[in-house]
């Protein structure tokens, strides 16, 4: 092969490989700063979550996205459900935070980068999640699906936000109220 076609093959696969690593998608800004747990929760009880956009697809709305910390807008929030009831703000005691917390933190502690949070804050919501479906071009609200949700919410300098979602699930840390 000549010096010439080598030159232009390089040039080829570096044009191409710039235009597929540059990414068009800028993060959602956030316009809101909660100062409160409250206001978070708020948030989630009286707005949509997630809605069809233009491309036919789910995905999270703005209202959602305010809610959330800076990881969760650049990676995908587990938060499926277009609306929420939030029926209980469970009051955990000392050893139920410290679990969540230790969940929490051992995920965190995978991330190679860090932000720096001047405050942690966990919540245990008792919920009825709502998914969406289309039925004849009609939106319709699947049945609620009773569930727990561990939160942490974190202030990364721009108030409270939500960077840990999960499903509750129970486990012998909580004790056993049953007994």
């Amino acid at each position: 092969m000549k010096k010439s076609s080598i030159v232009i093959i390089i040039g080829l696969l570096i044009v191409v490989t710039i235009l597929l690593g540059t990414n068009n998608n800028k993060m959602y800004q956030k316009q809101v700063r909660f100062n409160t747990s409250d206001e978070v929760i708020e948030q989630l009880k009286t707005k949509t979550l997630i809605a069809v956009d233009e491309n036919g697809s789910l995905s999270e709305t703005n209202d959602l996205k305010e809610c959330l910390s800076k990881r969760k807008r650049l990676t995908y929030s587990d938060f499926n459900f277009e609306k929420i009831d939030i029926e209980k703000i469970e009051n955990l005691n000392e050893k139920q935070k410290a679990a969540i917390l230790d969940n929490y933190n051992s995920l965190r502690n995978e991330f190679t980068k860090r932000s720096e949070i001047t405050k942690e804050e966990p919540i245990r919501l008792d919920i009825n999640a709502y998914s969406s479906y289309y039925q004849n071009n009609k939106k319709i609200l699947s049945d609620p699906q009773k569930m727990k949700l561990d939160l942490v919410l974190i202030d990364e300098g721009e108030g409270l936000v939500i960077d840990y979602i999960m499903e509750y699930t129970r486990n012998e840390e909580d004790g056993n109220e049953d007994a």
